[in-house]
């Protein structure tokens, strides 16, 4: 690794996490690889242990290095919960209210879901069924964790239908958003999980009908934006919502 003593404190610190970000995302340095320790670093890079700590405390906050204790610096194997944080920060710092947030997810699914009817296979309908399914029986049975992995399982199961990897890639930072904006007002009342509205759509997906598809992700959000217990709910900040979820549901 080339030396920078010649340079600033801070441009240092930035050179390093540029140097050390350049082999891990070309794969120089792969996933699960242990880096040098900071004084192998230190002695490498030419710089002072502050410099290496800023570095790797950049890195590690981009999801690219893992720091354990006891267990030293490795490359961190991909993940995209850091970019759904730092989504979820962003929205909850943005003033924005729930209804924002959802008609923005309501207009992206519904962009995409007669794509999905045309490019899903059997296949895929049969698992996005049997998740609905399961996702009715988790309301119906009132466990209340299950229904909210369900339901979030079947919109992402249609996105997924469309068979673009990386689009997958694209909305998984969107996780979060998605469990938060997928929350009824109510999440003990079965009635505001809206488990009917469901079935046309996945119906529309089995037909191959693109228009139909469209027409009844459409009529799925339209419920959340008519309906007059979804007013206040609507109302809310995000930043108030997401930080009432109750993320450990029975």
């Amino acid at each position: 690794m080339a030396s920078f003593a010649a340079l600033g404190e801070s441009t240092k610190s930035s050179r390093v996490v540029d140097e050390l970000e350049r082999r891990i995302l070309t794969g120089e340095l792969p996933a699960g690889e242990r880096l040098p320790t900071e004084s192998e670093l230190c002695e490498m890079l030419g710089v002072s242990r502050s410099v290496v700590r800023d570095a790797i405390r950049t890195l590690a906050a981009r999801g690219l290095v893992s720091v354990r204790q006891g267990s030293g610096m490795t490359v961190a194997k991909p993940d995209s919960s850091a970019f759904g944080h730092a989504l979820v920060v962003l929205l909850s710092r943005s003033g924005l209210t729930m209804g924002d947030v959802v008609d923005a997810r309501a207009e992206l699914e519904v962009s995409l879901v007669g794509s999905a009817a045309e490019r899903g296979t059997s296949e895929d309908w049969d698992r996005l069924g049997a998740t609905l399914e399961a996702f009715s029986e988790a309301v119906s049975a009132k466990k209340w964790g299950e229904a909210r992995q369900t339901h979030l399982d079947f919109h992402v199961g249609i996105l997924r239908a469309l068979h673009l990897p990386a689009l997958d890639v694209f909305l998984l930072p969107m996780a979060e958003v998605i469990v938060v904006s997928s929350a009824p007002p109510r999440l003990e009342a079965e009635q505001d999980w809206e488990v009917e509205t469901h079935y046309p759509i996945l119906d529309a997906l089995r037909e191959g009908d693109p228009e139909a598809a469209e027409a009844a992700t459409r009529e799925h959000y339209r419920v959340t934006m008519a309906e007059a217990r979804y007013g206040e709910f609507r109302s809310r900040p995000f930043n108030r919502v997401f930080a009432e979820v109750p993320w450990a549901l029975p």
